[in-house]
Order: structure tokens, then C-alpha cells, then sequence
């Protein structure tokens, strides 16, 4: 079979090392990818909950159970040990994230420590950070009333639910195995600024305190949760910590080197700026620096210091998820920073910087790389990123010095209702995944360890040789052309090469037929994803096509 070349769009790659019958757990692993075991606790009303570590062939190295709940973030310590938060809310908060517990388990599953930070005012939600010496940061929302709001500048028509959540960061030292002390705090409420009522705390003008958060900005909806942090992460060497802010369209920058009293004022820290803001990036309207035109994120999520030993370390990687564009980018920043002063170089109007160091997006189609929510993205140490997007669990690698090539690609199998089937279709069902990290096999919590694995998640696996393929196994990808995608009546195929035979398949791995001309008729079919499969030899190449 031959078909000429042409000059065309082409479609995204997909190199399955794996059948392409396979719709859960590990479809693609290449040679690209950066070998390790990725850390990921997915939602699920099956009792049994576990959080899982597995291998690149998505076969299970360790599972740590659960009895509540799972929605959480994962981190795996440097002895083996596990921190992870768990959903035992106990508040009346009305928080999407809103988990409550926080816990420390070793490798075999045995609790070490928890501690439940959640009671009718106030609660733990989203995310945490574990510090060097063993304290934790927590990001906790507690609850202040109308008339506080109101005191506080806020313009009352906004205040739909007539309360408003104050975001607050709690440094904990735990004690014990379920107590701990409060070492450190910060609260958002004495950072506020407001223009609406000069008879009330806070008045001022917005523009020119760009380290301050102004009380009636985004209002339009009138929730209680009108920061809505999703995100924190910290930053040892400067002493810094992130806050990511969905519902400002923006992430700050805080100093964690203050005392509390500090950091309740505008003095003290390395920064000498106490707790105000020492940078914000994402919505410079949020400021009255700009207009809804120069916002550069939109409701983004996971947004980190890029820690040491990663290519980028030192520069900030954020998930942004982009529901209003309909289409999600991985970015990379580098903001300009004063050592000698601890602070962020700002010279007034918007923060810079003015272009990103780096940006991903589908190469194909924008739209087709989307997740309006959850989420998140982890530079590996090779320079690879791991992305989860979360409301699909699908997780995937890209090699952003091979042309962002897609080098490994998971499918949770874990839905709400149970572990899937390999054959069923995860896009009819729920397999949420909020966060997902990957460790290196040298990682030092490994040592010692029995690794064996010990087969995978999903249920009645096809059979498969999960050994990591070399690109030189597949077909070159440039050699092949396909469109329209999305296709409505016919396919259109070109090469300038011959192969053995050309296959359509269902996501199930079904097969539908086969394809004998460079123009094929698929006004039949379905509406849905389909695979086309070229083989060669033992060679073979796969492209997803999307049929409306």
C-alpha cells in the first residue's frame, strides 16, 4: 500500500508501546520517558481508597490504604514515609477542596501521625507543604462575618451568603501522634485594601499598593470562597511561599521568614516588607494596573518554585487551566529578583515578566489539551514535564526539547465507582486526579525497599509487552499525514511510504476496518475517538482522530 506525500497539518503522535486495545493504565512509554514511580491518590467512592505508587508500565511498587475519603496531594519523603491529606471535613465552609486531614503514614501503611484541622469555622483545604524540619504549612480558609467584611471595605450588595472566608497560611509543629503546636501564621485579612468607602478600614488607593489585595475586587458572584487558593508551594532558599489564587486569576508571593506578629504589618522578614505581598503575577487588573485584557492566567492551578535539580529550578511552573479560552497551557517564569534585598524587582504598572520562559499547549489543536479545573504539572529532572490533567485522570509526559513529543501516557483506571476495566471507556465515567509527582528511581526513600512489582490496577488487563520501545521502533511520524480532525465524512491518509496494512479501531480497542485508499468514507460511523493504527513490519504508528 502507498500513498503520496503531502504538505499538510498533522496530528498529534501517539507511539503506543502497549496493544491499542488498552483505554486504562499505561498506554504510551518510550525511551524518552524519565524512568521512575509516580505518586497519585485517586477519587473514588470504592471502599477500599488507596493512594498508589507505580512504574512506568503503570504496575504497582506500593499502595497506602485509606479509610477516608481520598482528594488529595501525595508527597513521598526521602525515608519512605508518606504525607498525604485526606477529606474528614468537619466544617460548614463552602469550599470545592475542602479536605480537613492531614496525614503521616511510613511505607507500610501504618499511621505515624494525623491530625484533623477542621471545625465549623474554619478548615484545611487543598494543599500543604512539609518543611525541612518537619513542620507543616497548611492553607486553611476561616469563616468572617458580614459585618467584618463590611468594616473591612467590602461593598455589602457583594456579599451573597453574608459571610466571606478569610485564606490564612498555619505553620504547624506536630507533637505526639494527633497533636501539634501553631509555630507561625499568616492571614490575608491584614493585607486588604479597598476604594469603596472611605468611612471604613483600609481606604486607600488601589493602583499605588500593589502589595495589597483589594476587598471588592471580583465580586461578581458573591461567594463567601472569593480567593478560592488552590495552591501552595515553598520555596527553602529565599524562605518564600506561593499562593495561588483561582479566583483572582493570580498567584502571590509571601515571606515566610517573619515572625507571626510580622507578618500581620508591612516590616520585618529578609524583605523587610512583614506579610504584604512581594509579588503577584497573572491579573494586573486585580491591582488597577491593567485591564481584562492584559490578564495572562485564568483560574490556574499548581502553581510552584520549581525545586533543585530540575532543569528550570528557581523559576516558577504554573498550570493554567484557562476555562473561559477553552484550552489549557503548562508555563514557565522566571521573575526578576534582588538578591541583596530579598524582593522582586517591580518599577511600577503591571509585574513583570512580560513573556513566559516557556509554554506548552497541544500542538495540534489547543482545545485538545483542556482541564477546567484540578490539575497540575511537575518539571522531572531531565527536563520533561508530567502533566495530570485532573478531571480526565489522564496523565502524560512530554519532552519539550523533542518538540513537546509525547514520551509517556497513563490512564487512571480508578473511577468513582470502582477500577475499570481494561476495554471500558474512561471518558463515560469519573477518574479524577488532583495531583500526581514522579520520583526518581535513585530516590533515597527506595533504598532498601522491595520494588517487586506487583501487577496493575485496572482490572482483566490486555496482554502486553510494557518493555520501553526506542523511537526507531516507530514509524516515523513525519512521513504521515492525516485530515480532517475532527472528520465529519472522510478520512484523508498520506505517506510516502508503504506499509503492510492500516487499521481503524474504537477506543475499546475494537476493530472497525480496514483502510485500502488515501480517501476513506467514515460518514457510518459514530460520533467519538477513534485509533488509526499503520504497521510496518514490526513497526507501527497510531493517530487519534476524532470523528463528529
Amino acid at each position: 500500500m502507498h500513498f503520496l506525500k503531502s504538505t499538510l497539518i498533522l496530528l498529534s503522535i501517539l507511539p503506543f508501546a502497549v496493544s491499542s486495545q488498552n483505554t486504562v493504565g499505561t498506554l504510551v512509554n518510550t525511551s524518552g520517558s524519565f524512568d521512575g514511580y509516580t505518586l497519585y491518590s485517586p477519587r473514588t467512592n470504592e471502599i477500599p481508597r488507596f493512594t498508589y505508587l507505580i512504574n512506568n508500565c503503570g504496575e504497582i511498587i506500593n499502595t497506602w490504604e485509606s479509610e477516608f475519603p481520598l482528594f488529595s496531594k501525595d508527597l513521598l519523603m526521602e525515608d519512605g514515609t508518606l504525607y498525604r491529606s485526606v477529606v474528614d471535613n468537619q466544617s460548614t465552609l463552602n469550599i470545592p477542596g475542602n479536605t480537613g486531614r492531614i496525614e503521616h503514614l511510613d511505607w507500610d501503611g501504618t499511621l505515624i501521625w494525623g491530625l484533623t484541622y477542621s471545625d465549623t469555622d474554619f478548615s484545611f483545604h487543598h494543599d500543604f507543604e512539609v518543611l525541612e524540619n518537619g513542620n507543616i504549612i497548611m492553607l486553611v480558609a476561616e469563616r468572617r462575618s458580614a459585618a467584618e467584611a463590611i468594616e473591612n471595605g467590602r461593598d455589602p450588595s457583594t456579599i451573597a451568603t453574608n459571610e466571606l472566608y478569610e485564606e490564612t497560611l498555619v505553620e504547624i509543629e506536630p507533637v505526639g501522634q494527633d497533636q501539634f503546636n501553631i509555630v507561625w501564621q499568616w492571614k490575608s485579612w491584614d493585607h486588604l485594601i479597598q476604594d469603596f468607602d472611605n468611612t471604613k478600614q483600609n481606604f486607600g488607593i488601589i493602583a499605588n499598593n500593589p502589595g495589597l489585595v483589594n476587598i471588592n475586587y471580583a465580586v461578581a458572584a458573591g461567594e463567601a470562597d472569593w480567593w478560592h487558593s488552590n495552591a501552595i508551594s515553598y520555596n527553602s532558599d529565599r524562605d518564600q511561599v506561593i499562593i495561588s489564587n483561582r479566583d483572582l486569576d493570580e498567584f502571590i508571593i509571601i515571606d515566610h521568614s517573619t515572625t507571626t506578629a510580622e507578618a500581620a504589618t508591612n516590616t520585618g522578614g529578609n524583605s523587610n516588607r512583614g506579610g504584604n505581598i512581594l509579588y503577584r503575577y497573572g491579573n494586573p487588573e486585580a491591582y488597577d494596573q491593567g485591564t481584562i485584557d492584559d490578564r495572562q492566567l485564568n483560574a490556574q492551578h499548581n502553581v510552584q518554585f520549581i525545586p533543585a535539580g530540575s532543569p528550570n529550578e528557581g523559576k516558577i511552573l504554573i498550570f493554567n487551566n484557562q476555562p473561559q479560552l477553552g484550552f489549557t497551557s503548562i508555563q514557565i517564569i522566571n521573575p526578576e529578583y534582588d538578591e541583596t534585598t530579598s524582593n522582586y524587582v517591580y518599577n511600577g504598572g503591571a509585574y513583570g515578566p512580560d513573556t513566559v520562559d516557556y509554554e506548552y499547549v497541544d500542538p495540534t489543536d489547543p482545545s485538545n489539551f483542556f482541564a477546567a479545573f484540578l490539575s497540575g504539572a511537575q518539571e522531572l529532572p531531565n527536563g520533561n514535564i508530567l502533566i495530570d490533567n485532573g478531571p480526565a485522570g489522564f496523565l502524560f509526559e512530554i519532552d519539550p526539547s523533542s518538540n513537546n513529543e509525547t514520551v509517556w501516557e497513563y490512564q487512571n483506571p480508578v473511577s468513582a465507582g470502582g477500577v475499570l476495566s481494561d476495554g471500558d471507556d474512561p471518558s463515560l465515567v469519573q477518574t479524577f486526579v488532583f495531583r500526581a509527582l514522579r520520583y526518581p528511581t535513585d530516590y533515597p526513600a527506595f533504598d532498601g525497599r522491595d520494588l517487586t512489582p506487583q501487577g496493575v490496577i485496572e482490572l482483566n488487563p490486555a496482554d502486553f509487552d510494557c518493555s520501553i520501545l526506542n523511537t526507531e521502533d516507530f514509524i516515523d511520524s513525519n512521513t504521515v499525514q492525516m485530515w480532517p480532525n475532527p472528520a465529519s465524512d472522510y478520512l484523508e491518509i498520506q505517506s510516502q511510504d508503504s506499509f503492510d496494512s492500516i487499521e481503524l479501531y474504537d477506543l475499546k480497542g475494537r476493530f472497525i476496518t480496514s483502510i485500502q485508499k488515501s480517501r476513506q468514507d467514515i460518514s457510518h460511523l459514530s460520533s467519538g475517538i477513534y485509533i488509526v493504527k499503520l504497521t510496518r513490519g514490526d513497526q507501527a504508528l497510531t493517530k487519534k482522530i476524532i470523528k463528529n
